[in-house]
């Protein structure tokens, strides 16, 4: 087991200000300044890294400790969705609050604090590599937001490794999967006419009305579906436009629908069956004309629970909080995807913060959990690179 010695050495760390450092640069548009920022702690400690130019200012760091023929993956996101309204925060979103044992910041929950632990960790073993009988790599990457295209494109430059380890918020329960994601716009076009004579006209916002509710009646059967440890299926409708103005009947209307796959159901068989309820909604009204554009296809991922790294994570977590827990699975989507499907690195999903958290205004991380992650992630490396 990892020598408790190097892992008390984690409460001498302040990472909330690491974390602090984090949160007060803004990464919803790029990642550049992230990446310099931990680029400049590197140099203090005399690691090597490079970095992978995703898109203009949208850039991973990449950075690796230890020799040795096991490999080990820290993979987190640098990367954070807008604040959207900042007035509608009560603690700002671009400064770290402490606030009764909680830190409130935007990205503080998804993924910084995780993105923090691993660094804090990363950088004791670096410290201390002669521990590690393997290389431990650093994955900070960028566009974890918006398609995974950071981690995919380490995937496309061939990066290999015996196991990963993917920082998202799950109150430091080891996670084996995520579920699949299935994004659509859908667009109903009518015919404009003047408001004063509707009849002239094919109302889009109407029949939309009426596809929604038909969506709304499938998102039920759907949320019937459950697998074990991943909870419930879903569909939900989450953006409408329509309309030109008060006055003229709307040609147009576009929805957008986000459809939540549990291991077991598969990408084509979801899409199908949205496909074919619209068609029903067509021979309803042929007056209106839907089409669909796919914005984003990711299947559901597990591993198994033979995999080595799974027993490892287990242990790991169990020497620092005493506990042996059983794993659960993630029900948003991560990075493990790009890792699993295209790279073959089994990979579990870890970290402080609450899922229910993320991407909410006042997001916020316990501070005690920051400290037992980084603990977490020193204990597996050294576990795994022993």
């Amino acid at each position: 087991m990892a020598d408790r010695e190097i892992l008390n050495k984690i409460d001498g760390i302040e990472i909330s200000g690491l974390l602090a450092d984090l949160v007060s640069i803004p990464s919803y548009e790029s990642e550049q300044k992230i990446s310099q920022y931990i680029a400049r702690r590197l140099d203090r400690i005399g690691v090597s890294y490079e970095f992978t130019q995703v898109a203009p200012g949208r850039q991973n760091l990449i950075a690796s400790t230890g020799t040795g023929e096991k490999s080990l993956i820290f993979n987190s996101h640098m990367d954070t969705v807008p604040p959207g309204n900042m007035e509608n925060w009560n603690h700002p979103p671009l400064k770290l609050t402490v606030d009764g044992g909680e830190l409130f910041g935007l990205g503080a929950c998804d993924a910084k604090g995780s993105l923090a632990s691993m660094l804090t960790a990363f950088e004791l073993l670096a410290c201390n590599s002669s521990l590690l009988n393997g290389r431990l790599i650093l994955q900070a990457v960028c566009c974890e937001e918006t398609r995974a295209r950071g981690t995919l494109a380490e995937t496309r430059r061939g990066i290999v490794a015996d196991a990963a380890i993917i920082g998202e918020p799950t109150e430091l329960v080891s996670m084996i999967g995520h579920k699949g994601v299935l994004g659509l716009s859908v667009t109903v076009s009518g015919k404009a006419a003047h408001a004063s004579s509707p009849h002239e006209g094919v109302n889009a916002i109407s029949g939309m009305a009426r596809l929604i509710k038909a969506l709304d009646d499938l998102a039920e059967d759907i949320s019937a579906r459950s697998a074990p440890i991943f909870g419930n299926a879903s569909l939900v409708v989450t953006q409408i436009q329509g309309g030109k103005a008060s006055n003229v009947v709307p040609d147009e209307c576009t929805i957008t629908l986000d459809r939540r796959l549990v291991p077991g159901e598969t990408l084509d068989d979801a899409r199908s069956e949205i496909l074919a309820l619209i068609d029903q909604q067509k021979a309803l009204d042929p007056a209106l004309i839907i089409s669909v554009r796919e914005n984003i296809g990711i299947k559901p991922c597990r591993i198994s629970l033979d995999e080595p790294i799974v027993e490892v994570v287990k242990d790991s977590v169990a020497q620092v909080r005493g506990i042996k827990q059983e794993v659960s699975g993630f029900t948003a989507c991560c990075d493990m995807w790009c890792l699993m499907e295209k790279s073959h690195i089994p990979t579990m999903i870890l970290g402080p913060g609450k899922l229910s958290m993320a991407h909410k205004t006042d997001e916020y991380i316990s501070m005690d959990e920051l400290s037992e992650a980084a603990k977490i992630y020193a204990a597996i490396a050294l576990n795994w690179l022993q």
